[in-house]
């Protein structure tokens, strides 16, 4: 979906924020859960909304399977007609 710089950088930045984040989750679901019988479903819920953002990347991004990679990243214009031309 982009050339391979931009590519490249957001994945480490993507990675880098994903494990910071990540280091804090054992807590934040020990805080979520609390105590009793039923405080797995605040976690599992909390879960699910974290899987939610990723499916609505995933169905919402553009599809690049037939792209060329040195195309990636390159805005596709239709080439300008003359004027006056005829169709």
């Amino acid at each position: 979906m982009f050339p391979a710089r931009v590519r490249l950088s957001v994945t480490a930045i993507g990675t880098q924020i994903g494990f910071a984040i990540s280091g804090f989750l054992p807590t934040v679901a020990a805080a979520v859960a609390g105590d009793g019988t039923g405080a797995w479903l605040g976690v599992a819920i909390f879960t699910a909304a974290l899987c939610l953002v990723n499916v609505i990347a995933v169905a919402t991004a553009r599809e690049t399977y037939r792209v060329p990679t040195a195309r990636l990243g390159i805005e596709e214009t239709a080439p300008a007609e003359p004027v006056g031309a005829v169709r």
